[in-house]
Formats: C-alpha cells, structure tokens, sequence
C-alpha cells in the first residue's frame, strides 16, 4: 500500500504573526451565518494534493459549518473542488474541519477557501492550514532537500529547558508567555497521540533518542531543536510553565517557517 506523508505548507503559517497572541489559544473570533461567510485565499499551487483544515467553535446551539474550497480562474469562473460540513454541537468545544487529500487543477488561477454556518453569530477559529500530500519516500526526500536549499536552515521542535523548576509530568502540559498568554497547550490532540506519544517528550537530557520527535521525518532525519528556558511554573498542578516575552517572539517567527507545534514536536527537559 502507498505510503501518504503529509508536510505543512509555509504560506499558510504566516497566519500566526497576524493574529495577536492572545487568540493563539482562544481562536480568533468572526460571525458566520445570516449572509456572512469568512472567505481566505489559500497560497497552494495548481496539479498538487493538499489537506486543508482548521479548528471551528461556538456557543450557538446546532450550529453546523460548510468548508468549500474553490479555484477562481483567470477568465473569472469558479470552479468548486471540494466541500464538507460538519456540526459543532453544543460543548463550545473545537472541532477539526478538513477537505482531505484535494487535487488541484493544472489550469492557472487562485484558491479560495469559504467558511459557511447554518446558524447566525459569533464563531472561533484558529489553526488554518494547508498540507501538501506526497505518496512516496522519494517525493518526500525531495521536498525536504529543496526546502532546506531554497530558505536555509529551520527549527523543527521547541525544548524547554525546565530542570531548574519543581517541574512534574502530566498528560496536558501548557507553556504561556511571561505576559500570559498560552502559546501551546496540544488541545487538538487526538486521545490516540495523547495516550501513546503525549503532546510533549520528557528527559534530563536531550538524548538522541529524545531528539527523534523533533526530526521532520522518518525518511529525513534533519533536526534543529530551538532550546528556551522556562522561568518559572504555571499551574498549581506544576506541569505548565511560561517563558519570556522574548523567547516568545523566537518561539512565534520560528513557526512562521515551520508549524513544530502541530507535530507537537515539544521537549520538556526536567530533573
């Protein structure tokens, strides 16, 4: 069976530099519904395979969201690729709404990707992405070879340096910045990615074997690990920390390059 290797694409990432900081864990509000519709352009190219996503919530009871992403031609005419919808229920909860494995025409033009609801109001959103589709281990290795070629080197994972801290092992961990704001906390993670890996790697060292979670893939073992120190401790239950404003600003610009966060590509270093 062929083998499917998604990547994250760049373009999209810049999302986070223009969203304040403070809605990197709350989402960033809009209303939908009654006529209104969030629409983006999605920086993809023509002949590929993406996943597009994003994370959606309300308060609003039976609330259900339509995705669609259309290409608009140069000659103006909209062509639908691809469509989903997907109720949001009534915890206020996220949900993850996705268009899988969409191929792109060769024909030129732009991709517009447009948000929908049933119910009028006011919605959360955060984490658009689009990731590109490769089927085999060769495609993969190429993409990582002329990535690295074209902008140079790059993080692949955040270590938190917290061995100086009463820092104590949990399930869901959380860094904030030292002004407050939650910078990672893995809450899309499914139960599976919970249960058998954690949304964050644990040691008093950063081993090699350690270091494998932050590589970009098992058939590309390049690794760069950006290390911060955690200044103090969060939570009452002592497994979240926060870091400084500055660190946060590297933490921020390093993920405009690639997202280490959705591969919860995170280390806490503890005594």
């Amino acid at each position: 069976m062929q083998r499917t290797i998604r990547i994250v694409i760049i373009g999209v990432l810049l999302l986070i530099l223009t969203t304040p900081h403070g809605a990197l864990g709350a989402g960033t509000a809009l209303m939908l519904g009654s006529g209104q519709e969030f629409r983006f352009d999605l920086p993809i190219d023509p002949n590929k395979e993406y996943l597009v996503s994003m994370a959606l919530r309300t308060d609003l009871s039976d609330a259900v969201v339509t995705m669609t992403l259309c290409q608009i031609r140069n000659n103006n005419e909209v062509i639908e690729l691809q469509r989903t919808q997907i109720g949001l229920g009534d915890s206020g909860s996220w949900q993850i709404v996705a268009l899988p494995e969409v191929q792109t025409p060769e024909s030129p033009g732009r991709f517009e990707l447009i948000v929908t609801a049933s119910e009028g109001g006011r919605y959360f959103w955060k984490d658009l992405k689009a990731e590109r589709v490769y089927g085999t281990t060769q495609d993969s290795q190429a993409y990582w070879s002329e990535k690295l070629a074209a902008q140079g080197t790059f993080f692949t994972g955040l270590v938190v340096d917290a061995r100086h801290l009463d820092v104590r092992r949990g399930m869901s961990p959380r860094i904030y910045s030292e002004s407050g704001q939650l910078l990672y906390g893995g809450v899309l993670a499914s139960q599976n990615i919970v249960q058998e890996q954690g949304i964050v790697g644990y040691g008093s060292e950063l081993s090699s074997d350690l270091l494998e979670r932050l590589t970009v893939d098992s058939d590309y073992p390049y690794v760069a690990p950006l290390v911060v120190q955690a200044l103090g401790i969060a939570d009452a239950a002592k497994t979240g920390v926060y870091i400084s404003d500055e660190d946060t600003r590297r933490v921020l610009e390093a993920m405009v390059q690639y997202d280490f966060f959705a591969r919860f590509a995170v280390i806490f270093l503890v005594d």
